[in-house]
C-alpha cells in the first residue's frame, strides 16, 4: 500500500492486517515547510469562528489563504459570508464537479483567489508550490 497521506484509522488496519510492513516519512512528520506560516487561534464556540478569520484578514494577512472545514455545508457557509464581505474567495468540496474544482485550483495558484475554503478534499495531497 502506497499513500501520500494516512489517517490513524488506515495505519491501525494496516498494523494489523500487513506483514513486514515499512514506513517511510520524507521529511518532518506533520511539519509544514517554514515558506507556509502557521497561527493557531482559540476561539471557544463555533460562532467565534468567523469573527475570529474576519478579524486576521482585517489585520491584513497576506494571501494566499487555505481554510479547512469540516463539511461542505459549512464550508458554503463560510464562502457566503466571506463573499459578502467582500473577499476575494472561492470554495472546493465535493459537490462540485471536477472541472470547478481543477480551475479553483487553477486561480488559486495564479492568485485570482485570495482565500480558498477548503474540506478534506484538498487534505488529500493537493500540492501548491512557493
Amino acid at each position: 500500500m502506497f499513500s501520500a497521506t494516512s489517517t490513524t484509522v488506515v495505519t491501525k488496519w494496516c498494523r494489523r492486517n500487513l506483514k513486514r510492513l515499512v514506513t517511510i516519512t520524507v521529511g518532518h512528520r506533520n511539519a509544514a515547510t517554514d515558506l507556509v506560516e502557521q497561527e493557531l487561534l482559540f476561539v471557544g464556540a463555533e460562532r467565534g469562528k468567523l469573527v475570529a478569520l474576519r478579524n486576521i484578514i482585517q489585520k491584513g494577512i497576506l494571501p494566499p489563504v487555505l481554510v479547512f472545514v469540516q463539511s461542505k455545508e459549512r464550508a458554503q457557509e463560510l464562502f457566503n459570508e466571506l463573499i459578502y464581505d467582500g473577499i476575494n474567495v472561492d470554495v472546493i468540496h465535493a459537490d462540485r464537479t471536477q472541472t470547478q474544482r481543477d480551475n479553483v485550483v487553477r486561480c488559486f495558484r495564479e492568485g485570482k483567489i485570495w482565500v480558498l475554503i477548503c474540506t478534506e478534499l484538498m487534505a488529500r495531497g493537493i500540492d501548491f508550490k512557493g
